[in-house]
């Protein structure tokens, strides 16, 4: 269920974003198309070199979390490929390389390929994205909390002998984040959840978090059957040291403060894994199975001490160590089988296994070094099992129509072994739940006319003991689309809706969500091209809450949140003689429900900051442009232009405008 709402949610960002080319690198070739003969080799090559320019007005920090596109020359696209014109080059038959954003862009990347035909295949993957993150900020300050890092992720994998019945693979991979973070820590007066009045300081952190994958794997063709066998070893670190040293207070009407916060906490784990898979086609039955183990272990140490007077201006000198060490083995199986009995009818059945268990010894103690006392809690076990199966059947009722139903079960238990406190009284009994789940499908497709494709898909779901307030009870989703095409002009539309009513121990739930959008291409002419698209997306959700503020408990409270999404794209692209250009403008705006003001709201508790939080109207504007010339046909010429901007409603404290652009040359030798 979940995977399908991905896949549609995806599928209606594609028809969104449709329209909105980037405006650099440039989309235009440049050299001779068929490449050029070098030896033995024949040669297709391109590079774009340009600089970019920026200007911001407004919050800087927002543009940087959303945009962080900066000043600077930049390598903004190359692209290279030697192919063998025989097949039997000396060391190499194909090598590709490309790259994207080299120089400073916010997200950088690189790709290259080399093989030989029989013999190997090697493919490196390798990408730099700065991060940064303001947290959550008002009236145009800095939040208490900040990330400004860098991803950096590269895959290596070596395939040998690709075309053989049997082949073997080696690979390697590494995702190592690293730069500066603030985050904010709660200290000294946090007694009970009816008294949360301890201080809330920032804390400065050097994030240091580094991951490491080898895999060794073979692949066997064998009458018919392919058999895959995969084994990994994966490591994790994570070694970010938190500290801070001075004197920071708790701010108007209290005497809290913090001279010295120190806190060390690594985190490693390892997590070696087994994949295999066996598959087998035929022409009347397809036959799949799949079999994932991961045996993970993991140890942390967590020492934390802090120094300074609590609210009523007493010292305080407080000590927090938490520490375990747990293994998280996670089994999953499936087997897939397809029967076509008639070229009419298709039966597809799937059942899967997952089994996922933490166990271990968790503790956490903390201890104030200056009345001596001390608090301990457990952990010891969560597990999670589901058995899943579903059936499929799709008939071809006629060439022009076609339907397919289902049914799907899932039986799915959690259970934990948690040690708590609540209310003075600690417990540490087991809790086991189990929820069933049975869902029925059923859609059709039509084409009644040259070119037009109509299809409907429904799903009704109920379950009896979902889990968490969230999870799906009693659900239901209807999707259509509508595709015409004639010669070059392409027009679709998509609506879908998905609706979901929960109630469990403690709790409700309820969602409503609609998506509505239309798309169009259409190609005037060789040299002219418009493109368009528009979509709504509606969501609305109460859920059932219970929460302490200002001293107080509330009880049988109420969260609505409210979006209203419009989304829209435009893109034109002109080609005459010498000269491409390409107009784009791109429109996003969340209405809301429409109110005046931040705390306008009638539905949930009478407290400002959850109203505020009810709905988050806001706009986003980014009309572009990009003119190239071709000077030669090795030599193009590029400016682009475009704009960003970015306003809330209810805040002008976020807002910003941004103008960036760039010139560049895009050439071949």
């Amino acid at each position: 269920m979940a995977a399908k709402r991905l896949v549609f949610l995806f599928q209606a960002t594609l028809f969104c974003s449709w329209a909105q080319q980037p405006v650099a690198p440039t989309d235009e070739s440049v050299g001779p198309t068929k490449g050029v003969n070098w030896n033995d080799f024949n040669i297709v090559n391109s590079f774009e070199t340009g600089d970019r320019f920026l200007s911001v007005g407004g919050n800087e920090d927002q543009y940087r979390s959303m945009e962080n596109f900066g000043n600077g020359v930049r390598l903004l696209s190359s692209f290279i490929s030697l192919t063998s014109k025989d097949g039997h080059g000396a060391l190499f038959d194909d090598l590709i390389v490309s790259t994207n954003g080299l120089g400073g862009d916010p997200y950088e990347s690189a790709t290259v390929r080399i093989d030989k035909n029989r013999v190997y295949r090697y493919d490196l993957s390798w990408r730099k994205n700065d991060y940064f993150n303001p947290g959550l900020t008002t009236d145009g300050g800095m939040g208490e909390n900040l990330l400004n890092t860098s991803y950096t992720l590269q895959d290596h994998n070596l395939t040998l002998f690709p075309q053989s019945n049997v082949s073997f693979t080696l690979g390697y991979s590494r995702n190592e984040q690293s730069g500066a973070g603030i985050s904010s820590v709660q200290l000294f007066d946090t007694n009970s959840p009816e008294d949360p009045t301890g201080t809330i300081f920032p804390i400065f952190s050097n994030i240091r978090i580094l991951q490491n994958e080898f895999r060794l794997g073979t692949q066997i063709h064998w009458r018919g059957f392919t058999l895959n066998v995969l084994h990994g070893w994966e490591d994790f670190k994570d070694d970010t040291p938190f500290q801070f040293n001075g004197a920071e207070t708790g701010g108007a009407g209290s005497a809290a403060s913090v001279n010295l916060f120190q806190r060390s906490a690594p985190d490693h784990g390892t997590s070696p894994y087994w994949q295999v898979g066996l598959f087998r086609s035929s022409r009347w039955l397809s036959v799949s199975g799949r079999f994932t183990y991961t045996d993970g272990a993991g140890s942390y140490l967590s020492n934390e001490i802090a120094l300074g007077t609590n609210q009523f201006g007493a010292l305080a000198n407080q000590q927090i160590i938490t520490s375990g060490d747990a293994r998280r083995p996670v089994a999953t199986g499936n087997l897939n089988v397809t029967v076509m009995p008639t070229s009419k009818l298709t039966i597809s059945t799937q059942a899967s296994v997952y089994n996922v268990r933490t166990e271990g010894n968790s503790a956490y103690l903390q201890y104030d070094n200056g009345t001596q006392l001390a608090d301990l809690l457990y952990f010891q076990y969560l597990g999670i099992r589901t058995i899943a199966a579903n059936t499929d059947a799709h008939y071809q009722f006629r060439r022009w129509l076609a339907f397919h139903a289902g049914y799907g079960y899932s039986d799915r238990r959690i259970g934990s072994s948690p040690q708590f406190a609540f209310a003075g009284t600690t417990s540490g009994a087991p809790f086991i739940q189990t929820s069933l789940l049975n869902s029925g499908i059923f859609g059709f497709r039509m084409d009644p006319i040259k070119g037009l494709t109509v299809s409907v898909d429904a799903e009704i779901g109920r379950a009896n003991q979902p889990f968490t307030p969230k999870s799906d009870e009693n659900y239901s989703t209807v999707a259509a689309s509508v595709r015409y095409r004639l010669k070059s002009l392409q027009l679709s539309a998509l609506t879908h809706s998905d609706y979901n009513l929960n109630s469990v121990t403690l709790s409700s739930y309820s969602s409503h969500a609609r998506t509505y959008s239309a798309s169009a291409s259409w190609a005037l002419r060789s040299k002219l091209s418009i493109d368009a698209s528009f979509s709504k997306l509606h969501v609305d959700t109460l859920g059932g809450i219970a929460f302490f503020a200002n001293s107080q408990f509330f009880a049988n409270e109420v969260s609505e949140y409210i979006s209203n999404l419009y989304a829209g794209t435009l893109g034109v692209h002109y080609g005459y003689r010498r000269i491409d250009l390409y107009c784009g403008y791109n429109h996003v705006q969340d209405v809301g429900d429409g109110r005046g003001s931040a705390v306008s709201g009638n539905v949930g508790p009478n407290l400002a900051a959850f109203q505020t939080a009810q709905t988050f109207p806001l706009r986003f504007l980014a009309p572009s442009g990009r003119l190239s010339v071709r000077i030669s046909e090795r030599l193009r010429w590029n400016a682009g232009y475009q704009y960003f901007g970015y306003s809330e409603t209810f805040s002008v404290g976020e807002n910003y405008l941004a103008h960036t652009g760039y010139t560049s040359l895009l050439w071949s030798f």
